[in-house]
């Protein structure tokens, strides 16, 4: 876009400092957006806690997998029988016990295999959990970084108002001393220069907020200097485009893998109505009695449910309305996220004609500032004419300021939300 030209000011105080000792301290490198980004990554608790849940959810995976598999265990006792029994050889009143017993589920009414499936499914959406989350800091990230620059470009702004204020004011200073103007106008000059002063103090308050906020979030110092390196495009994809993105967005794809474990989850509760079928084998090392002699055996155990109360079908029953509930969810988050793309796009739209209309005013109130400085000088109009349009010229710079980064955030807001942003669509779960 076409950026109007100004003269360098000098910037504020306090920003100017921040900006020295970021520099010193960190070898004369800004950060970009980028750089905030990756600091935040290693910065959150919240993505680090997403990381955390992840791992929970594949061992729970791995635990589900072992219900397919032997389990073996190593039995042993020591009983003591009264010496009243009638055949102490059958019987001895002393009797050490040791054995190996393994059991491998052959049928479990399916049971296992969907509870695999389901937690399998649970791993992929706290996955996406985890993208979302980086989705969310990130747009949180970019919110931050465009209010301290926005407020640090501002400050410039007015600092740059102040020193063409005070020009005015040595103006007519001179003006007044050969009596061709009067000590009002210069009062006038003066006030609007104190005002200036007053809003810069105003917006050294917000720009603290601000930096306490990117501390937080970074863990940098206050003071880092920041760096916009983004550019806005020259055309915008149309709606359609952006649309087709809602099925790869994090949150979606969540809300569809737990829909995907509810139905697993009917699976396993229907389960409950079906025999199960067991194979049990022991190895014995140590036994009294009759069967001193055996060393092994095996079983063949078929259970068959026959009532149980009615919990089954009350837990299955459940798992279906859980089911319905996550079809309900599914359908909410994607007309969120529907909702939410349509309404940035429309946005991103508006304030790239909003871009192109403050253009054309500041160019034009440029001009008619310039104007007004010339017929001032020949007496054609009053000096709260070109105070107006002086005031007009600058504040239609600070918004055309203002405006660019509010479509930078929009922009990259929608990015976002259609998971188009290099940042975030590349990065691996860890």
């Amino acid at each position: 876009m076409h950026c109007l030209r100004r003269p360098t000011a000098w910037i504020h105080s306090t920003v100017l400092a921040g900006a020295l000792l970021s520099v010193a301290a960190h070898g004369g490198q800004a950060l970009t957006l980028d750089d905030y980004y990756a600091a935040a990554l290693q910065r959150s608790e919240v993505i680090a806690t997403q990381s955390e849940l992840i791992r929970q959810a594949e061992e729970r995976y791995q635990q589900a997998s072992a219900a397919l598999r032997p389990t073996v265990d190593g039995v042993a006792s020591y009983t003591w029988i009264d010496s009243g029994a009638r055949d102490t050889t059958a019987n001895p009143t002393r009797q050490p016990h040791a054995r190996i017993a393994a059991t491998q589920p052959l049928f479990r009414g399916f049971r296992e295999l969907a509870t695999i499936r389901q937690t399998q499914a649970l791993v992929g959406a706290q996955q996406d959990d985890y993208h979302n989350a980086r989705v969310q800091l990130f747009k949180d990230v970019v919110r931050n970084f465009y209010d301290v620059v926005s407020i640090e470009r501002d400050l410039v702004n007015l600092e740059e108002q102040i020193n063409q204020n005070l020009q005015r004011e040595q103006e007519l200073q001179a003006r007044v001393r050969i009596g061709r103007s009067r000590v009002g106008e210069v009062l006038t000059v003066q006030a609007r220069i104190s005002t200036l002063r007053a809003e810069i103090e105003q917006l050294n308050a917000q720009l603290s907020v601000a930096r306490d906020v990117f501390a937080f979030q970074s863990g940098r110092l206050a003071t880092t200097a920041l760096r916009d390196a983004e550019a806005l495009p020259n055309d915008i994809d149309g709606l359609d485009r952006y649309l087709e993105r809602v099925a790869v967005r994090p949150d979606v794809k969540a809300a569809r893998a737990r829909l995907k474990a509810t139905e697993e989850n009917i699976t396993v509760a229907r389960g409950g109505h079906l025999p199960s079928l067991d194979l049990n084998a022991n190895r014995y090392l140590e036994r009294t009695g009759n069967l001193e002699n055996v060393d092994w055996d095996v079983q063949l155990a078929l259970t068959i449910p026959l009532y149980a109360g009615g919990s089954v079908n009350s837990q299955v029953r459940e798992a279906v309305s859980q089911n319905t509930q996550a079809e309900l969810e599914v359908s909410r988050v994607q007309r969120l996220a529907d909702q939410e793309i349509r309404s940035l796009h429309q946005t991103v739209l508006l304030d790239r004609k909003q871009l192109q209309a403050l253009e054309t005013a500041a160019q034009a109130a440029k001009k008619n500032y310039e104007t007004q400085q010339r017929d001032y000088k020949l007496g054609l109009v009053t000096n709260l004419d070109v105070l107006q349009a002086l005031t007009s010229y600058q504040e239609n710079l600070r918004a055309l300021d203002r405006a660019r980064y509010t479509a930078k955030v929009n922009f990259l807001r929608l990015e976002a939300a259609t998971v188009r942003y290099p940042a975030i669509a590349t990065e691996n779960v860890p």
